[in-house]
């Protein structure tokens, strides 16, 4: 059995939205992490995964939610296995939208991330993105999505009393975060980034992993990675996306996507609609 992933970016649901529908045999994510949450439904099999640490195993009837920038990864929980999942990508702001009809005060709070059990809820995500995936009219998949949104939102949302921001960013590393966005063309070493924030490689290093809870590299990746797939989701062809943000060449690319995501440059941007 081979692995048949299928992720693509549909414009015409919450402003844009990224949706992916999998059958997993020998697929592993290695570690990385999305700018919009990660709402995920499995249908068969089961997933061993880690988010920021935390270990666990994803059954059918079980939802994965996965904040914004969390570090997570995912493979086979057992050896000659494998798991069968569909998963949505809303934005934050997209998911504040759509919450203003639930809560009045607070901002939304979906918890720290993990797993939960809701087999209802798990039912209703795999079936509104089944209906996502078809070529129906864009008001069709856009209800359908916005659907199953709003029973998750109603189970398990909440506003919490007053915003409750991570830790603020020093302005080393602040400064650290604009000089990697604004060089995302250029090779960058740990090096470079800490002469232009004026800190030994050493410090920069253990600022950037407690701050975003990543290492440079991992963040320069996964920084490239995002500001590509948007790329690709706009009509850029993968050798320009590539090129614009830094990876070496096509080979280079297309392994870190396939490794994040699951699939090639290429077929995503061919399912964008």
């Amino acid at each position: 059995m081979t692995d048949r992933i299928e992720i693509w970016h549909d414009s015409g649901i919450l402003g844009g939205i990224d949706i992916l529908r999998a059958e997993c045999r020998t697929c592993r994510y290695g570690a990385h992490a999305h700018d919009a949450f990660v709402i995920a439904a499995f249908r068969a099999g089961a997933q061993k995964y880690s988010i920021a640490g935390t270990h666990g195993v994803a059954s059918p009837g079980t939802v994965m939610i996965i904040p914004p920038g969390e570090m997570h990864t995912g493979e086979s929980a057992a050896r000659d296995g494998g798991w069968t999942y569909s998963a949505l990508y809303p934005g934050v702001a997209a998911l504040e939208a759509l919450s203003d009809g639930f809560f009045t005060h607070g901002t939304l709070d979906l918890g720290a991330g993990g797993l939960i059990e809701d087999a209802a809820l798990a039912g209703a995500l795999l079936s509104a993105i089944d209906v996502a995936s078809r070529p129906v009219e864009a008001l069709r998949r856009q209800e359908a999505i916005c659907r199953a949104l709003a029973l998750l939102l109603r189970r398990h949302g909440q506003r919490a009393g007053r915003s409750i921001p991570g830790p603020p960013p020093t302005a080393p590393i602040r400064r650290g975060i604009d000089y990697v966005m604004a060089n995302l063309d250029h090779r960058l070493s740990v090096e470079d980034v800490a002469a232009a924030v004026g800190l030994s490689p050493f410090h920069v290093m253990r600022l950037f992993k407690a701050r975003t809870g990543m290492t440079v590299h991992q963040f320069v990746v996964h920084r490239r990675l995002e500001a590509a797939r948007a790329a690709l989701a706009t009509g850029a062809a993968p050798a320009e996306a590539a090129a614009r943000f830094g990876f070496y060449d096509q080979s280079h690319f297309t392994g870190h996507f396939r490794r994040a995501f699951g699939t090639t440059p290429r077929r995503y941007a061919d399912a964008c609609r």
